[in-house]
């Protein structure tokens, strides 16, 4: 009897450390895509997505002058400016660079990683398709 009571408490303590590596393993997948999913589009209340599925994520943003956005990650996308306006791009090496879009212009980029700021008097309003799969 007593053998027995002994095997069933490591049978229940092996399931209760299975259940605990699990609950580990789980919580640290969502952190991982929790923190992916943060670098690839910030939280900016001046974003607003349209659409988003497997395939593309649709977003437009109206951001003031002043705004800046963190360094991020863009997969493959098509950008269109509605407004003329000037930001200052940083890259991933940290260069700087100052670039003016005017209304209509279009921008394709096979992937970036970069921050942002708006400058200058008018406001970057632009739609972004970006591309989840290749």
């Amino acid at each position: 009897m007593r053998h027995e009571t002994l095997v069933k408490g490591e049978v229940a303590m092996k399931k209760r450390t299975i259940f605990i590596i699990s609950v580990l393993i789980l919580g640290l997948g969502v952190f991982i895509n929790t923190a992916m999913a943060a670098e690839e589009m910030p939280v900016d209340p001046n974003v607003k997505v349209l659409l988003e599925n497997d395939d593309v994520r649709v977003a437009e943003a109206v951001r003031p002058p002043g705004t800046i956005v963190p360094m991020h990650t863009h997969p493959a996308y098509v950008a269109y400016f509605f407004d003329a306006w000037k930001g200052k791009i940083t890259n991933a090496k940290g260069e700087v660079k100052e670039k003016e879009f005017g209304p209509g212009d279009v921008l394709y980029s096979p992937g970036v990683t970069h921050a942002l700021e708006v400058v200058g008097t008018t406001n970057q309003h632009v739609l972004v398709v970006e591309w989840k799969k290749k």
